[in-house]
């Protein structure tokens, strides 16, 4: 069971699976060591399969419409989530990404329906926000203190 701002993601049999990517390269070269870099947690990912009966052709159209909407700047719109998978992952914002794939099943008398939603605003996002706003700050402080030394030096030599 999943929903998007309180919307019910329509059908049944609904599967909905959850992934983050742990980010780093290998340094270990051509030695027997074990290293590697850490390149941060990117945001999460659900993966969320229904089905959808054809004679609900309705409540696909609206999941279609939902997926194509756009904000008030012209970006896809972030929704609310709410399900126990994304809760576990501390997935609360996400938007539609990738392909919304409808597909047919003949002798179900329906459709098979696939989509992803991306995190936006994750925690590791506003952790680096945070560390970003900090490490500005310090920067622009120590610059303007080495602008006032010099000046103050500058003041201080006589000559013409």
């Amino acid at each position: 069971m999943i929903s998007i701002d309180g919307w019910q993601v329509p059908g049944y049999d609904t599967k909905v699976s959850a992934g983050i990517k742990l980010a780093g390269s290998d340094l270990s070269g051509f030695g027997s060591f074990a290293l590697s870099s850490d390149n941060g947690v990117k945001p999460g990912i659900l993966n969320v399969k229904t089905k959808i009966a054809f004679v609900d052709s309705d409540e696909l159209a609206s999941l279609i419409t939902k997926a194509k909407a756009l904000d008030e700047n012209g970006a896809r719109t972030v929704y609310t989530i709410n399900n126990d998978l994304a809760e576990a992952y501390k997935i609360r914002k996400a938007k539609f990404d990738g392909e919304v794939k409808a597909t047919e099943l003949e002798d179900l008398k329906g459709w098979q329906v696939q989509f992803k939603l991306l995190e936006v605003r994750s925690v590791s996002e506003r952790e680096q926000q945070q560390l970003d706003e900090t490490s500005n700050q310090a920067s622009e402080q120590q610059s303007t203190d080495s602008q006032t030394q010099i000046q103050q030096q500058f003041e201080q030599v006589e000559g013409p």
